[in-house]
């Protein structure tokens, strides 16, 4: 008796730790961003929200991971030409990740120093990239928004091509 009831409980142990095992693994996400599009010469100032991660292989509606809800941020991407600044840090579960999801909400430059909103031609970007976090391990994407502010002032519409890349970790 004692036996069955110990095997139970080690069984019970096992099977618990296998189903909760990916709540308490964790790893960190640090994202970093620069913008290699900035014209130096003229402010673009962006503001971005709901950032989020997507696990690789999951539906669409259901497998994404928000590590930012409400950014109150605004970042001028043209001082980001040649240097790049952390949005954020978040504990994440170990899994893979297949995109990263960003809203944005407010995009303005200025003209002879009058703020000038631009229209927004992608509200939504999710781009596409391949990252595995492991438990207690670090990983850092560096968003470039390769924007073109010259061609926002002109046109009053703030576009840019994002690209992700996962750089090394010590």
């Amino acid at each position: 008796m004692d036996t069955r009831r110990t095997a139970s409980i080690v069984l019970l142990v096992v099977v618990l730790g296998v189903i909760f095992y990916p709540s308490f693994a964790l790893g960190i996400a640090t994202l970093k961003i620069t913008d290699s599009g900035a014209s130096p010469d003229i402010s673009l100032y962006v503001r971005y929200s709901q950032i989020a991660l997507h696990r690789t292989g999951e539906g669409d509606k259901t497998a994404w991971i928000e590590i930012l809800t409400n950014a109150t941020g605004i970042y001028d991407l043209s001082t980001l030409r040649d240097i790049t600044e952390t949005l954020l840090r978040s504990r994440m579960p170990v899994g893979k990740y297949d995109k990263i999801r960003l809203r944005v909400v407010e995009a303005t430059t200025s003209i002879n120093g009058t703020k000038i909103n631009l229209s927004i031609a992608q509200p939504v970007l999710t781009i596409n990239f391949e990252l595995e976090i492991n438990f207690g391990e670090e990983k850092i994407l560096l968003l470039d928004f390769k924007s073109n502010s010259t061609k926002a002032r002109i046109n009053r519409t703030y576009e840019n091509s994002p690209t992700v890349t996962i750089l090394k970790t010590k």
